[in-house]
């Protein structure tokens, strides 16, 4: 039964095969984690031979990286969502909401970001001209969503602001403290709203 299915899959178009594995990764890493996932596991579940996924990717720290881009386009587009239609300062209030939502809820991005200090790592170490780490790429896609809603400042700025953001999010995330509960989102956006709009022009 495995070998018709890998016979299935070796027909399928690269673009189909890479969603695959994305998939079969994306599952693996929520249930068992990044340390203790298994390439075989996820070539399995894929429908893959083991050759097609270590052709695509050639060790886990590769796929991991390319999860977290993937992860960021759906960052992008969640984003892209609750900003659009709102001023600059008022588009950082609901970015950083959203954000911090993501990482206290989904629970890959949680599994990734806050259960394991070395996807952490990984993922913000990739280099950035071939696989874009996760606060690399969740940057750019926060300040591409600030910048369609009309955010004026140069791009080097509106980019590290961004950044900034991401980083106190993940740092919020990680290390609770009795001063903000990143599940109060009001207390969220009154935080936002004081000490981070100001930031974006």
């Amino acid at each position: 039964m495995p070998s018709a299915r890998r016979r299935l899959r070796t027909s399928t178009p690269v673009e189909e095969q890479e969603g695959l594995i994305l998939a079969a990764a994306r599952r693996e890493f929520t249930e068992t984690g990044v340390r203790r996932a298994n390439m075989d596991t996820v070539a399995r579940a894929a429908g893959v031979s083991r050759s097609t996924l270590y052709r695509r990717f050639p060790n886990k720290d590769v796929l991991l990286g390319k999860l977290g881009e993937q992860i960021a386009r759906d960052v992008l587009r969640r984003l892209d969502s609750v900003v659009r239609g709102r001023p600059p300062r008022d588009a950082v209030v609901e970015a950083f909401v959203e954000c911090t939502r993501i990482v206290a809820t989904d629970p890959l991005v949680h599994r990734l970001l806050i259960d394991d200090p070395y996807v952490g790592e990984v993922l913000i170490n990739q280099n950035a001209s071939s696989a874009p780490g996760f606060i690399v790429a969740s940057a750019t896609a926060v300040a591409t969503s600030l910048r369609r809603a009309g955010a004026a400042m140069p791009d080097d700025q509106l980019h590290l602001a961004a950044e900034h953001l991401v980083r106190i999010t993940l740092s919020l995330a990680q290390i609770r403290t009795p001063g903000l509960d990143i599940t109060d989102e009001a207390a969220i956006r009154a935080y936002a709203e004081t000490f981070l709009a100001p930031v974006v022009r």
